[in-house]
């Protein structure tokens, strides 16, 4: 989700956002987590054409750490009540 609007005609749309013109690099998008992040327009547009989600580093980190508990999980060896693995 973007802040902005766009401005002129087919030939001349171009987005004008309310944070200003930092270069057209930056975009401010909301995270699920309600929080409003600074993120880069090629990182936008490359998550977007992945169909992923935008989100904070908050969010990010927490998404791979549950990511990689998860895959902990799946490929540790059990181990028996003495501590010996299978």
């Amino acid at each position: 989700m973007e802040f902005g609007y766009v401005s002129g005609g087919p030939r001349r749309a171009r987005l004008a956002t309310i944070d200003g013109d930092v270069g057209g690099l930056m975009r401010k998008v909301y995270c699920r987590c309600g929080r409003i992040v600074d993120v880069d327009r090629c990182y936008m547009s490359r998550r977007l054409s992945l169909h992923k989600e935008l989100e904070c580093p908050e969010c990010r980190n927490a998404r791979i750490s549950k990511e990689i508990d998860e895959l902990n999980a799946h490929f540790s060896p059990e181990q028996q009540e003495d501590g010996l693995c299978w």
